[in-house]
């Protein structure tokens, strides 16, 4: 089985490589929900900035669940942007030294039955490393894959053509693109000038 998942901070371009993995090797991508629809879905805040603690639990634990049933559907071939350890790393850095004790038992208890679905359900996980080491948010989640002792693969976002191709070896898969092509693809849809089949948004 090939189930994936790629994780990154939130500026090592997770979503381009995704996306451009996905066009290379012809794999579906269980994207990340959008806060927008989560919002509307749970009531939460337009704004995920002005969410307080409620809602972000609210929409870490939606977007958790959202997250586990689409990739269910995709069965043993898709590449998850993110991962279903996103939202949680999201949560622990927007709340890191939250005083009341049950709310940190919250995030905890959240944190042991997201940890076991990404261990138990990625078969690889393959994570961008952040261009500066103080980055929190990819010091979060390495801490995650330690504690929980989740495996998975770091790689360099800086040359990005050199990345895909090396995880396309570690997944033994044959590209059905070269890795230049599916980065100039994965690169025009995350910049709305085409859509993710190639076709002009405008």
């Amino acid at each position: 089985m090939k189930r994936i998942a790629i994780t990154g901070s939130l500026q090592s371009g997770t979503s381009v490589m995704t996306n451009a993995l996905a066009a290379m090797i012809g794999f579906d991508v269980a994207v990340r929900p959008p806060y927008s629809l989560s919002a509307s879905k749970y009531r939460l805040d337009p704004e995920i900035e002005k969410c307080q603690w409620p809602d972000s639990f609210v929409y870490c634990l939606g977007a958790f669940t959202d997250r586990m049933i689409t990739e269910q559907r995709y069965a043993d071939r898709f590449i998850s942007e993110g991962s279903v350890l996103h939202e949680l790393v999201w949560i622990k850095c927007r709340f890191p030294h939250h005083e009341p004790i049950y709310e940190q038992s919250m995030i905890t208890g959240l944190e042991r039955v997201v940890a076991e679905y990404a261990s138990g359900n990625y078969d690889h996980i393959f994570h961008i490393d952040a261009l500066h080491p103080s980055d929190v948010f990819d010091q979060c989640i390495k801490r995650l894959y330690a504690r929980y002792g989740i495996r998975y693969l770091s790689f360099n976002g800086i040359d990005r053509e050199a990345t895909l191709e090396r995880m396309a070896d570690c997944l033994s898969v044959k590209p059905v693109l070269s890795a230049k092509h599916a980065l100039l693809k994965a690169t025009e849809y995350d910049t709305g000038e085409y859509d993710f089949y190639g076709d002009r948004t405008a």
